[in-house]
């Protein structure tokens, strides 16, 4: 019954690190739009516009991908559950 109970596990911890991943991107993606001004580092996107939409595209499919993965983790675990969940007796 263990074995049954580590691909989903497995599934939904690359998940959670998929949207942790794109968190830490969006954020490096702000940095680069707004710039930081405590740590005195200046806006990048007004220069490198082309660079700065690119990655824009690629944090949004990322988010899609991971918007997916989550869902299919959901429905791996749902039916899981539902296999080997409580029996009434």
């Amino acid at each position: 019954m263990a074995n049954q109970f580590t691909l989903p596990s497995y599934i939904e911890a690359m998940a959670y690190m998929s949207v942790a991943a794109i968190a830490a991107a969006s954020e490096s993606g702000m940095i680069g739009i707004r710039g930081e001004e405590e740590l005195q580092w200046m806006k990048v996107c007004n220069m490198f516009g082309k660079f700065c939409n690119r990655g824009a595209g690629g944090v949004a499919s990322a988010m899609l991908a991971s918007v997916a993965m989550v869902l299919v983790s959901c429905i791996s675990a749902f039916s899981l559950f539902r296999l080997y969940g409580a029996t009434t007796q």
